[in-house]
């Protein structure tokens, strides 16, 4: 019987990702107490921060589920299938609400975000030139206390950004959850990942169809 190497992310997306692999035939064990490792039917599931899951797959386990904009801002050489259908949201660029600034005037803004790379990527792209100041949680404070004069985050329902009196700008992406493979589980264990892709592919379309 293969066995299977699993990291899946604490947090937000835990369920959804468990009820994914269910419904594609993988039954995912939670570990006990404060453990981060559980067993069950051949697969070893390890539950790190979704910071961290494409680090973990990138250097040996098998397969993991994170966000896509973890594994854009991580960069880690780990093999992406598909998205899943689940996780939705998107990166946007956020202002005080009383302030009306296109992004194409945001030369020599700082930008608080969690995701530096993706952040100097977008207004390179752009041409212009920002400071980004790497924060790892309550980028919203960075706005209010006026450390920064605009912050990158991830927005879902924008409770949290009006709640702190600040607005959704510019969309920088869409955001969904995405499956992760180890570059050498995607070739030693081809069959079983293979079958894997195609039955989210079909969960998906069904998703979809919804």
């Amino acid at each position: 019987m293969t066995t299977i190497s699993t990291a899946l992310p604490s947090g937000r997306l835990l369920e959804d990702s468990k009820d994914f692999l269910k419904k594609i035939g993988i039954n995912v064990k939670e570990p006990a107490h404060r453990e981060l490792i559980s067993y069950e039917n051949g697969y070893t599931f390890y539950f790190p921060r979704a910071f961290d899951v494409p680090v973990y797959v990138e250097n040996g386990v098998d397969i993991g589920i994170c966000g896509s904009d973890v594994a854009l801002e991580r960069s880690n050489e780990v093999y992406i299938p598909l998205e899943l259908p689940f996780g939705k949201c998107r990166m946007s660029i956020i202002l005080p609400e009383n302030r009306e600034i296109s992004f194409q005037k945001m030369e020599g803004y700082r930008i608080a975000t969690k995701y530096p790379e993706i952040t100097k990527n977008f207004f390179s792209e752009k041409g212009l030139k920002v400071k980004i100041l790497k924060l790892n949680g309550a980028v919203e404070l960075a706005a209010k206390t006026g450390i920064a004069d605009a912050i990158v985050d991830i927005v879902d329902t924008g409770n949290t950004i009006q709640a702190n009196n600040l607005k959704e700008a510019y969309k920088i992406m869409d955001i969904s959850a995405v499956l992760l493979v180890n570059r050498i589980t995607q070739k030693t264990k081809f069959d079983f990942i293979n079958d894997l892709i195609n039955k989210a592919k079909k969960y998906k379309n069904e998703e979809n169809m919804n």
